[in-house]
């Protein structure tokens, strides 16, 4: 069976700091997905720096194809020890997931990666190796669907430290209240931020460190359809429609009111809207059975691809269900993406696109596919 990992980040500066000293990077490539976590020493701005040059540099590398070992050997000599503690400026945890399975995991420095397989947690066997003068544990174990893996920065482990705990939470801790409900999630984020939330309780909701807490949700590749914008005829509105309705074992969203029309129309299936916002910026989401995600068009496509250059450069997705967001995800972490635009145009749209200073339909589109693409996914668009 072919697997992929569906990952969430959640992270928390130390109190009173603005920029944290911890930074996530994750890179997908054709066949595998690798998740490069490093916790730079100490907290604010210096620890900001080296903890981002750190995951830059490995991700960079893990992008052209450069074996792990090269990668470790290239931080090892690009960061200096502290001279005054004996630590290294951050440290480094590469946890590279293939599409067949097999993991490979490298730490340094850095608290243990855990393994849950079906509410109880796997050991994982490690093996010491020096690289350029650097003590790194390596692993490589299989994995299974429905597995869950979570890194964290020492500030989860040593959350409360002299407060709610004389030594802080500890790993064993951590697994007390993880072991019974983590692979019963059904979304990787909420359970990266339910372990944040535990530090920030151990804190008192004063982070004493920063915390970051990555967990990978293990499953089966999965492909996004998109249906965007009516066809410039009439007659082509069925073709389209059956289009999407024949991607089976694909995620079926459908973006803009006026297509949502369509695709009820041709399928007899009721559209239900809602009045709710979640964002000021983003109009309501719909539903409609068959169809895994309803959402307004161009306003929520800009929106997306406003999200997805923001995750892109080191941020985290919003903690929001609103339509933008929820799409983000989904295109992030498609293995395939079908697009389906409808090429007809609507004066009175392009009007409002220009006063919101909104890129038209087909522009974003073809915004979002070079993005997807320079992400190594697969992705296609059919215009009708």
């Amino acid at each position: 069976m072919r697997l992929s990992a569906d990952v969430g980040i959640a992270i928390n500066c130390k109190y009173e700091e603005e920029l944290c000293g911890d930074a996530v990077q994750v890179v997908r490539t054709p066949g595998q997905t690798t998740v490069v976590l490093s916790d730079g020493l100490g907290s604010g701005v210096k620890a900001n720096i080296m903890a981002t040059l750190t995951t830059r540099i490995a991700s960079g590398l893990l992008k052209r194809n450069v074996p792990l070992e090269h990668v470790i050997a290239t931080i090892a000599d690009t960061l200096p020890i502290c001279r005054v503690r004996g630590l290294a400026y951050a440290t480094l945890t590469i946890l590279q997931v293939q599409q067949d399975g097999k993991a490979l995991l490298y730490e340094y420095d850095s608290p243990p990666v855990h393994l849950f397989r079906k509410d109880l947690v796997v050991p994982l066997e490690r093996r010491a190796r020096e690289i350029h003068g650097r003590r790194i544990l390596e692993s490589t174990f299989q994995l299974q669907d429905g597995d869950m893996l979570l890194m964290v920065s020492d500030g989860v482990i040593h959350a409360g430290v002299g407060e709610a705990f004389d030594l802080g939470l500890g790993e064993d801790g951590l697994l007390h209240f993880l072991t019974a409900p983590c692979t019963t999630w059904h979304q990787a984020e909420d359970l990266a931020d339910f372990v944040i939330d535990l530090a920030s309780s151990c804190y008192h909701h004063k982070f004493g460190d920063d915390c970051t807490a990555v967990v990978l949700r293990i499953r089966p590749p999965r492909g996004v359809a998109v249906l965007t914008g009516p066809p410039l005829d009439l007659k082509n509105d069925a073709e389209m429609v059956q289009a999407l309705l024949s991607l089976a074992s694909y995620k079926k969203i459908v973006c803009g009111g006026t297509s949502a029309g369509i695709v009820s129309r041709i399928t007899g299936i009721p559209l239900e809207t809602s009045l709710d916002y979640v964002d000021p910026r983003v109009p309501p989401i719909a539903t409609m059975s068959g169809i895994d995600l309803v959402t307004e068009g161009v306003l929520t496509l800009n929106r997306c691809y406003e999200i997805l250059r923001a995750v892109h450069d080191g941020g985290i997705f919003p903690r929001s269900q609103d339509g933008a967001t929820l799409l983000a995800k989904e295109l992030w972490n498609a293995e395939e993406v079908h697009f389906l635009v409808g090429k007809s145009f609507n004066q009175a749209h392009a009007n409002i696109e220009e006063l919101m200073q909104l890129a038209p339909r087909q522009y974003i589109v073809t915004r979002l596919v070079n993005f997807l693409k320079k992400r190594s996914i697969p992705t296609e668009v059919t215009y009708f």
